[in-house]
């Protein structure tokens, strides 16, 4: 009768047993609370809880701002889409709010929306900057289509 022996070796963390791995015991994965100690007094960096909330905290509030800056074109966006007719006007709308998003670095004033809200008849699209005057236009044309359905149907 003889004996096998099966060589056992520890390779990256695994305890591997005749091509078998066997995941290591957690006490050899953790740092002793000594080796904690050493790490706080030699200034490295403390991650605990409150630092990541608030580091996550500071990335939602920059990312807050940047949605605030163009309330006034977005709430534009939303009227547009009571306005929307057809596939066309959906399209469009849709073009509008990625560049509202990606390329237009204004908002445009409280005033000047109401404006084009409540007084379109009254608005000159050459007061706003070219990368939303067609925007503008094409809401001025579905009012106006709007207002001319109206009459069309009394």
């Amino acid at each position: 009768m003889f004996t096998i022996e099966i060589a056992k070796f520890k390779i990256a963390g695994n305890l591997i047993s005749g091509g078998i791995p066997f995941p290591m015991s957690r006490t050899n994965n953790t740092k002793s609370s000594k080796d904690k100690s050493k790490a706080v007094k030699s200034g490295k960096k403390n991650t605990s809880k409150k630092n990541i909330k608030k580091n996550a905290s500071d990335k939602n509030s920059t990312a807050a701002k940047k949605a605030k800056k163009k309330i006034n074109l977005l709430k534009l966006c939303s009227v547009m889409n009571n306005y929307a007719d057809d596939a066309n006007d959906k399209e469009i709308i849709k073009r509008f709010k990625t560049t509202i998003t990606s390329s237009v670095s204004e908002d445009i004033s409280k005033t000047s929306l109401m404006n084009i809200l409540k007084k379109p008849e009254e608005i000159s699209t050459n007061d706003f900057s070219e990368s939303i005057q067609p925007y503008i236009k094409h809401y001025l044309f579905m009012v106006n289509r709007s207002l001319n359905k109206k009459y069309i149907k009394n």
